[in-house]
């Protein structure tokens, strides 16, 4: 497997999870200046610029570590509360993100005085895109792992991220799963949707896959299962499900 750090300048390491989210904000602005030109959304680059500059640092980065923090492990973190603050530790919710991401775009929209539907339709398809790679480098952290394979018809799937066992690689799933979701709603996006069906059909479907996915996917040790057989991750995913499909049935009515 590759080294987490991708390489080093002098003290200063790069790793990949860092190129990940990079990565993943360059596309992102390219491809939104693509897709405002299609569906005329925002009045110039310079407010895509701001918008995308404000999600990430909010949205992404302070949203993923409150909601780690919050759904995560909230006990660990009352009782070291400076180590909110080390993101370098690792520990960022997707769910959080989302949340903390609508709430940043909605009170951006409304002090621009742009359509929230509108510019939330074209914002998830480069969001997408992002998590195919964000999941990779989750990979190549050795984070986010796989459950143990116990059936050996399935052990040529097996990764061994340090621990001497062979566990699915879920984070690849999980990636090809972003990669699927970012092309189903480039397609839905050129069917020309009313305003609001992009977002709730992000919510629904993301949902769903991310909700199969996890039965890939091992607990978070501190927390483990809940119910028996379901993860966080996946009790989140399932409200995101149900979020989007009544998005979208109220849509319809």
């Amino acid at each position: 497997m590759l080294d987490p750090i991708a390489f080093s300048i002098g003290p200063l390491s790069i790793h990949w999870y860092g190129i990940s989210y990079g990565v993943g904000l360059i596309l992102g602005i390219w491809i939104l200046t693509l897709l405002n030109k299609k569906r005329l959304t925002f009045k110039d680059n310079n407010q895509i610029f701001d918008f995308a500059f404000w999600i990430f640092l909010i949205g992404v980065i302070v949203g993923g570590r409150l909601g780690y923090v919050l759904f995560y492990n909230l006990p660990y973190f009352i009782q070291n509360p400076a180590k909110i603050f080390a993101v370098w530790d690792g520990g960022m919710s997707f769910h959080g993100g989302l949340i903390l991401s609508i709430i940043v775009a909605y009170l951006f929209c409304r002090r621009q005085k742009i359509s929230f539907l509108s510019v939330a339709d074209i914002a998830v398809i480069p969001g997408a895109l992002a998590l195919v790679f964000t999941r990779l480098a989750n990979f190549v952290n050795r984070e986010l792992v796989g459950r143990v394979i116990e059936s050996p018809k399935w052990e040529w799937l097996g990764v061994d991220f340090g621990d001497g066992l062979l566990r699915f690689p879920s984070q690849l799933f999980q990636s090809f799963n972003a990669l699927l979701l970012f092309l189903i709603l480039l397609l839905i996006f050129r069917r020309k949707p009313k305003k609001g069906v992009l977002l709730f059909s992000y919510l629904a479907l993301y949902g769903l896959l991310r909700f199969v996915a996890e039965f890939w996917r091992a607990p978070d040790s501190q927390i483990g299962f809940i119910w028996t057989y379901f993860t966080l991750g996946q009790i989140l995913s399932f409200l995101m499900l149900v979020a989007g499909v009544v998005g979208l049935a109220a849509m319809r009515r």
